[in-house]
């Protein structure tokens, strides 16, 4: 799970490079003077702030690969999985209008990996330290917090749903209506309404129902193991149908340390003569990192009285995630005390698995940029070559560079993030005009074709909506 998760961490690094100055620089769509104004908390905590030069985020980038790296090869990893955390944290508080529930789901795994052994297998750690012995099995404060994390992410999820999805089973039939998230694959399922409502039932009763397979008595192993699959074909499903960034493959990696032990035992079998070829270049590794980075510090073993603490910060963060994730239910009236709420945007424990809940958002449609050019000519940016057209794009999804984008454009309709459409405008007009300068724009509006979602396959008359104009 360790190695997989620093590969995640540093194919999301990877991404959101390719739009450094556009989210994180004050040139960009969200400079910190509207982050501070709009949407920041005073409990938030960002390196990422301390600048609004595109120069000193890349230094950062940089220092949070380099932690990733470390933490993907396993040397002093509790170190740099404190460190990958931290900087983690420090991006998402950066810019939270582009965050969506797999950010969270990754931060949330990686910081209860801060109080995992997870470096004492495959990694640069267990060279170094072949005497430190780990138990396969491993029952501790921290792998029960872990454990109640991947079951909030799905029953929580469930609970938070309404009658879309355990009623009416209409809540596949609305996702899959949406052009912006829904891959072309999915419209051969869509135009078969008996099937959305099978699935949506069983995507419904999945959530709600498969963490139980985590705590059976009986064949325990097994049901794990059936449990860890399940989920594994759940987020490929979801991958393949739906554009949603990373979040499936956080949702596959997140799950891989709940693999039992007799699978990993065959696993390291089947793979020994690959791990002996790999042991000296990784031996020879971990001796010149620790020549050049001289911290000293425990691997695994604490003193009993800083275990003891340890143990009663975990118990304690394992009750007041529960109470968070409780607290976001209707139908619970005693809520989380907003006097320790601080704790939770402080660390970032902070959570709601509400995708899709409690119904699918039905705002569906498509974004034209329409320009005019100094000699009054109107084309779109987003198809300079083509004539302007209102008309419904052939892919939504293709329109977006990324899922970072397509999330920044949902949020960039709703009306309480009006702050956001006039700083984007500017900017992309600036950026058309220094890349263009054959063919400037002296006024940018933002259209967006309004496509409401009706229920029934009915069909809904785009409504042109113009959202912000820059002159």
């Amino acid at each position: 799970m360790r190695i997989c998760i620093a590969t995640i961490i540093l194919f999301d690094l990877g991404i959101r490079l390719t739009d450094l100055e556009a989210f994180y620089s004050n040139t960009g769509v969200a400079p910190l003077n509207m982050l501070f104004e709009h949407n920041w908390n005073t409990y938030y905590v960002s390196l990422h702030t301390m600048s609004g030069l595109w120069q000193v985020q890349l230094v950062l980038f940089f220092i949070s690969f380099f932690c990733a790296v470390m933490l993907l090869i396993g040397y002093r990893t509790q170190l740099f999985t404190v460190l990958s955390w931290f900087m983690m944290l420090s991006l998402h508080n950066r810019n939270g209008l582009i965050l969506q529930g797999g950010d969270d789901l990754l931060r949330m795994v990686l910081f209860w990996g801060i109080f995992l052994p997870w470096g004492a297998k495959y990694s640069c750690d267990y060279l170094l330290y072949p005497s430190i012995k780990i138990d396969k099995t491993i029952i501790t404060a921290a792998t029960i917090a872990y454990l109640l994390q991947i079951c909030y992410i799905y029953t929580g999820s469930a609970l938070l749903k309404g009658a879309e999805w355990n009623s009416s089973y209409s809540a596949l039939y609305y996702a899959f209506s949406l052009d912006q998230i829904a891959y072309p694959v999915t419209k051969y399922i869509y135009y078969f309404p008996g099937v959305l409502k099978k699935l949506t039932f069983l995507a419904y009763y999945f959530e709600l129902l498969i963490p139980l397979f985590f705590f059976i008595p009986f064949k325990h192993s097994w049901f794990r193991l059936f449990g860890v699959l399940a989920i594994i074909t759940f987020h490929f499903i979801n991958a393949c149908t739906l554009f949603i960034g990373l979040f499936p493959f956080i949702g596959m990696v997140t799950v891989i340390g709940i693999i039992p032990s007799f699978v990993m035992d065959r696993f390291e079998k089947s793979t020994l003569l690959f791990r002996n070829n790999i042991r000296e270049s990784f031996t020879g590794l971990a001796v010149f990192l620790t020549r050049i980075i001289k911290w000293r510090f425990p691997v695994y073993n604490l003193s009993p009285v800083r275990e003891k603490i340890r143990t009663a910060i975990l118990i304690f963060l394992i009750f007041f995630v529960f109470d968070w994730n409780f607290s976001n239910l209707s139908f619970v009236k005693s809520k989380l005390s907003d006097n320790l709420r601080f704790i939770g945007y402080g660390l970032r424990l902070d959570q709601s698995w509400g995708m899709f809940a409690p119904g699918v958002f039905k705002d569906d449609g498509w974004y034209v940029l329409e320009g005019v050019s100094n000699d009054n000519k109107h084309f779109d940016l987003l198809n300079p070559d083509k004539e302007l057209s209102f008309n419904k794009p052939v892919s939504i999804v293709s329109m977006f560079k990324n899922d970072r984008w397509r999330k920044y454009s949902e949020n960039y309709l709703f009306s309480e993030n009006e702050f956001m459409r006039g700083y984007f405008t500017n900017y992309y007009k600036r950026i058309w005009n220094e890349q263009h300068p054959e063919r400037k724009v002296k006024r940018l509006s933002v259209v967006y074709m309004e496509e409401f979602t009706l229920p029934d396959y009915k069909y809904s008359v785009p409504k042109k909506n113009v959202l912000w104009e820059s002159y």
